[in-house]
């Protein structure tokens, strides 16, 4: 194969179900020129890596790269940067869809704008079946989107997803990619972006570059246990933040205003629910199993009198009570359980 326009990097771990369509929509793509395939399977019990190699590519077979354990997305994302060859990587979850025209959008962006990093946009799929939870997940999606169109030319580093990105690889490099230590649930992304943003790289949103997240989130207990695992997360790189914007997006302090009569009124509850759970006994109480079935009974009442608005309320404080106890209450890695 002549030397890539792109490659582009897939970590995938117990991905067989998921990889076909994902490569697929990248084989489909019309770039102008040949595309580097490079597929980590991140120690998968199951057919990742001969599944993967078995999808027919215009370019030829992609290249699969194995752990032979399970080291997390941030290591099998920089697994994949350092296999990749092209001077541009697109960095693509196993779940997603490129929509006609995505990598070519990529490509000429990169050309025009050398050095830089460029976030695709990211449309969740149809949920198996509608509930106040699922319009709960599209209200936030649209939210993100909102936000990033307002920052198109400059994206703040709280906003740097990375399970459709593009990079010049050389700018991942000087970054020190993914941090390894980063194994759990959370925040790998969002800290590259912060140091990407330290270092002065331009990052910018490509919303003409489309995919299709299919398998995101729509189970309500898994969803809430990610955000555990996202607050210890939290804790392990507070500790390297003492203070500045980094330690602020984390929420591990108490919030420095409410902006009680200038900020929305949803916001300032969300704040006060903030100052709330950093009460241990606060944690308690509403993480118990009798408060977490009395809470699901309010949210469906809720929903069922049509206060979304309440309800999605709720759910921001579920979520928000696991992720705190993620931060205070769990025990620091390594410990004994």
């Amino acid at each position: 194969m002549a030397s890539p326009c792109l490659s582009v990097v897939i970590p995938s771990r117990d991905g067989a179900a998921r990889l076909p369509e994902t490569l697929g929509s990248v084989a489909s793509q019309d770039v102008g020129g040949p595309v580097e395939i490079v597929v980590v399977d991140d120690g998968s019990a199951d057919a990742t890596a001969e599944t993967a190699a078995a999808v027919p590519l215009p370019w030829g077979a992609p290249r699969i790269v194995r752990h032979g354990a399970s080291r997390g997305r941030a290591a099998a994302r920089n697994t994949g940067l350092r296999e990749a060859t092209a001077a541009v990587v697109v960095l693509l979850d196993d779940d997603m869809t490129l929509l006609p025209g995505a990598l070519e959008t990529h490509r000429a962006h990169h050309h025009g704008s050398p050095g830089s990093v460029a976030l695709g946009r990211v449309v969740l799929a149809d949920p198996p079946r509608e509930t106040g939870f699922s319009r709960f997940l599209l209200r936030e999606e649209r939210e993100r989107e909102h936000a990033l169109l307002e920052h198109a030319g400059d994206v703040p580093f709280r906003l740097c997803f990375t399970g459709h990105l593009s990079a010049d690889r050389a700018a991942l490099v000087r970054a020190g990619g993914f941090d390894e230590s980063i194994a759990r649930y959370g925040f790998e992304d969002i800290d590259l972006g912060y140091r990407l943003r330290e270092l002065g790289v331009p990052v910018r949103y490509l919303p003409e570059a489309r995919s299709v997240h299919r398998a995101f989130m729509t189970d309500l207990d898994r969803y809430l246990a990610r955000h555990r695992e996202a607050g210890r997360v939290a804790r392990q790189l507070a500790a390297r933040h003492p203070a500045g914007p980094f330690r602020e997006y984390l929420r591990v302090d108490a919030p420095a205003r409410l902006g009680i009569g200038s900020a929305p009124a949803g916001l300032v509850a969300l704040r006060l629910a903030h100052l709330l759970l950093r009460s241990r006994a606060a944690r308690r109480a509403l993480g118990s199993r009798p408060a977490g079935a009395a809470g699901r009974l309010a949210l469906r009442g809720a929903e069922a009198l049509g206060l979304e608005r309440l309800a999605h309320f709720g759910y921001h404080v579920a979520r928000d009570v696991r992720y705190f106890q993620g931060c205070f209450d769990d025990p620091p890695e390594g410990s004994p359980q």
